[in-house]
C-alpha cells in the first residue's frame, strides 16, 4: 500500500495524457491492455493517430462505453468495442502480425509488472503462477520502433516495480525506451533509467525512494505538465 504522507498520485487519464501528448502526426500506435487503453481516448486532436489492434484493426476511434452503439465484430484487445472513423481498415490477424513483426508501428504502449535498467520487459507472468499469457505482447515490444511502459510506479504492497534487473519472466529483453508512471516520466537509455519529469508534489529524491533500481536525473528534469 502506499503512504498516506506521500504526495498524490496522477491520476490514470493524466498518466495517459503524459504519453499521448509525444505522440507524432501520423504515428501507427498499438495500445495494450489495461492502462494503455485509456490513451484510445485522448488523443490528441490536432494530429492524427493511427490506432493499430492485432485483432486486425487500423485506424479506429475511441471505446465505446454505451454498449447499446457497440459493434461486436468491431473491437480492439480487451475485446472493447470502439468507434470506427472515415477510413477505418480491417485486415486479417496474420496481416495485423505482419504489419508488426515488419516494424510497421511506431509506438506500442504496454502495461508492465516489473521493468529494469536494462530496458527488459515483464509483463504476462505473475510470481507463482505456472504459465504467462504471452499474447501479442512479445511481438509489440519487440517490433515497434518505440515502446512505452504505462504503469503504477509500484505494486498494491507498494513494492518497487522497476528495479535493476527484473525477477519476473521476461516478456521481451532490452525493449523499454520510456517508462510513465503514477509519479514520473523515465527513459532508458545505455543501461541507465533517466528521470526526465516528475508529478507535482514528488521530488527526484522521493520517487528514489519508491523505486529499486537506481535513477540518474537528468539535468534539464523538471515537473511534469501537460
Amino acid at each position: 500500500m502506499t503512504s498516506t504522507n506521500e504526495p498524490e498520485r496522477l491520476h490514470e487519464t493524466v498518466m495517459a495524457l503524459v504519453v499521448a501528448r509525444d505522440f507524432q502526426d501520423g504515428d501507427v500506435v498499438n495500445l495494450g491492455v489495461g492502462l494503455p487503453l485509456e490513451c484510445a481516448n485522448v488523443l490528441p486532436e490536432d494530429r492524427e493517430i493511427l490506432l493499430h489492434s492485432e485483432l486486425g484493426l487500423l485506424g479506429f476511434g475511441p471505446v465505446i462505453t454505451d454498449h447499446t452503439l457497440a459493434d461486436p465484430y468491431v473491437t480492439m484487445v480487451g475485446n472493447l468495442p470502439v468507434t470506427t472513423l472515415p477510413g477505418t481498415s480491417f485486415m486479417s490477424h496474420d496481416e495485423s502480425f505482419a504489419m508488426i513483426r515488419g516494424g510497421h508501428l511506431d509506438v506500442a504502449v504496454l502495461g508492465g509488472l516489473q521493468v529494469d535498467r536494462h530496458g527488459n520487459l515483464a509483463n504476462t507472468q505473475f510470481e507463482g503462477k505456472p504459465a504467462g499469457n504471452l499474447g501479442g505482447a512479445p511481438d509489440l515490444a519487440y517490433g515497434a520502433k518505440r515502446t512505452i511502459i504505462l504503469m503504477r510506479h509500484t505494486t498494491h504492497d507498494g513494492s518497487p516495480k522497476i528495479l535493476e534487473d527484473c525477477t519476473l519472466p521476461l516478456t521481451t529483453p532490452r525493449c523499454v525506451d520510456r517508462i510513465v508512471t503514477d509519479v514520473a516520466v523515465m527513459d532508458i537509455e545505455g543501461g541507465a533509467i533517466i528521470l526526465r519529469e516528475f508529478a507535482p508534489g514528488w521530488t527526484p529524491e522521493a520517487i528514489q525512494s519508491i523505486t529499486a533500481a537506481r535513477l540518474t536525473v537528468a539535468p534539464d528534469v523538471r515537473e511534469l505538465s501537460l
